[in-house]
């Protein structure tokens, strides 16, 4: 995907002005993931074991449900110059697993950073891990060097416009942006907006630039903590997590990645549809999730995922032209 600078980040966040307003809604239906500490759902939660807080007060749900219906998902890879060889191998071959992993109904956006051969149309599974396999057989020609995330993510946002429940946007590559036109506070808006979830996942060794010989009981020298992109995926709910190239060629890692892959896929499949009044969101408001008796449970606090804040339902959100 060649981004032209500036024609995306032109994405209003202003409230509709067209003649065709959306209906206020009664609830905004949050989508939330529990897992037990394998990271295999949890699925049998009632809405009397969720607790709800919105900028600290408590509220009542309206219910909740596991949502089993068809999803779409925003694949992105990272086709710039700064993708090695291995990693790109990498990239194509566990986005193809990843993609195998889909129902029948569900749909992807498929786009490429820093090269040519985004889709401009949703496609199946089957369609798209045919591209993946042909990707990885033959790497298309870069277009540009930088690695330019943010415009990727908000491009991304715009082939999902408009939104619907459950949307996910999973990213292959690495997780520090170069010359993007959009800012990580536009996009990151755009996607509580819309109630998306953001994963990213990298074959990069966060820690190759560590000086020789560093004792990693130690604590990392500045700069080794999370990148901004870490932190924008916490916002959403989810992570960017780390897979080096070298860790995953140790006999039977390959197997093991490829099952939580399995996990990653089913959390975007089949979340919790948690349904909080509308008259409860104004604007932005910080939301907090518990789950009652989670250790008994075997449920880890950080196995409950959602966006980290809300906004109102009666705002519309509007494609950039």
């Amino acid at each position: 995907m060649k981004l032209k600078r500036g024609s995306l980040a032109a994405l209003s966040l202003r409230s509709s002005e067209s003649p065709a307003q959306h209906v206020a809604a009664e609830t905004c239906d949050v989508p939330v993931v529990v897992t037990y500490f394998d990271n295999e759902l949890v699925k049998n939660l009632t809405p009397a074991e969720i607790s709800v807080r919105l900028g600290g007060v408590p509220v009542t749900i309206d219910g909740t449900s596991v949502d089993g219906s068809p999803k779409r998902v925003a694949l992105i890879l990272d086709a710039s110059r700064n993708i090695p060889k291995d990693e790109w191998k990498l990239e194509t071959e566990m986005a193809a697993n990843f993609v195998g992993h889909a129902r029948p109904k569900d749909q992807f956006a498929f786009l490429l950073m820093g090269a040519e051969g985004t889709a401009d149309s949703l496609l199946t599974s089957d369609d798209l891990a045919e591209r993946l396999r042909k990707l990885g057989g033959s790497r298309p020609a870069v277009t540009e060097e930088n690695e330019r995330i943010y415009d990727a993510l908000l491009a991304a946002v715009n082939r999902l416009s408009p939104p619907q429940f459950g949307d996910a946007i999973f990213l292959f590559g690495h997780n520090e942006d170069f010359g993007s036109a959009t800012t990580p506070d536009e996009v990151l808006e755009l996607i509580l907006r819309n109630r998306m979830r953001f994963y990213g996942m990298s074959f990069a060794d966060p820690l190759a630039k560590l000086p020789p010989g560093f004792d990693l009981n130690k604590p990392l020298p500045k700069g080794f903590g999370p990148s901004k992109l870490d932190l924008f995926s916490a916002e959403t709910g989810y992570f960017f997590s780390f897979h080096s190239v070298r860790s995953l060629n140790y006999p039977g890692q390959i197997p093991l990645f490829e099952t939580f892959l399995d996990d990653l896929y089913a959390w975007i499949a089949e979340p919790y549809r948690l349904r909080i009044p509308a008259s409860a969101i104004k604007d932005k408001t910080k939301l907090e999730i518990t789950v009652a008796n989670w250790e008994t449970r075997k449920i880890h606090q950080s196995g409950i995922h959602y966006p980290r804040s809300v906004y109102s339902c009666a705002t519309p959100v509007e494609k950039a032209p």
